[in-house]
């Protein structure tokens, strides 16, 4: 087998696991326990304010503990219960969270024949708490050879560092035999690019890279990700 890298850095969320669908059922837990009201209605305020947070995270302008209480503090002001213990609700979004390991179709299958060929090394900038319980009560666990979180490492993607630490957890040295697998352009593929990695975009949905970051492979489907691997499409 003409194999092309020596491990893989793989992304969670929207990569592998599907995190729109858990973030809906921890969201639906949280409004029922404190009747804040129809969860369809609330999660799009709560969505926008999360994701302008997490894209301020990127940029290095909040910390990771900050921002799990900040967004429901906005949140909560926003919808007028700003009476209510955001940090408090910070924390049981979380812990409900951390029971949700929905992954994405063929996501298992697909990480069960990458860890055959290569190690699979997880590397996320969700909470850890949240990312343990997940990957714990997960099947595709045991095909993971190892983790990288931001918040146990002190680094967020796009900085290099987590792609560093994860390929030492792997053993490997030289960038040019790592791939990052990610559908986040200013997360996972900036990242590639500040470390030097080959990148592989997973856009299932056919997104425009309007950032001009350099991407080895862009792909539609977790199942053109093998090819690539082995080195068959060379």
């Amino acid at each position: 087998m003409n194999r092309r890298y020596d491990v893989l850095l793989c992304d969670a969320d929207d990569t592998l696991f599907d995190f729109k669908k858990a973030e809906e059922n921890a969201f639906a837990g949280i409004c029922a326990a404190a009747s804040l009201g129809d969860p369809h209605a609330l999660l799009p305020v709560y969505s926008r304010i999360n994701a302008e947070l997490w894209r301020l995270l990127e940029r290095g302008g909040i910390t990771q503990s900050a921002l799990r209480t900040r967004r429901f503090e906005i949140f909560l002001k926003e919808i007028g219960r700003g009476e209510l213990d955001a940090q408090q609700m910070g924390m049981d979004f979380a812990d409900a969270l951390s029971r949700q390991g929905v992954l994405l179709p063929g996501a298992l299958d697909a990480v069960r024949r990458w860890s055959r060929v290569l190690p699979v090394v997880v590397v996320t900038n969700g909470i850890a708490r949240v990312q343990h319980g997940r990957m714990e009560r997960c099947e595709v666990r045991r095909f993971i050879s190892g983790m990288v979180i931001s918040e146990e490492v002190g680094a967020a993607k796009p900085d290099p560092r987590m792609l560093h630490i994860a390929m030492e957890q792997a053993g490997v040295s030289d960038a040019r035999r790592a791939l990052m697998l990610g559908d986040s352009l200013t997360s996972d593929i900036a990242a590639a690019y500040h470390a030097g990695v080959d990148a592989c975009w997973f856009n299932p949905q056919g997104g425009e890279n309007d950032r001009g970051l350099p991407v080895r492979y862009e792909i539609r489907s977790l199942d053109e990700v093998d090819a690539i691997l082995t080195g068959e499409d060379m």
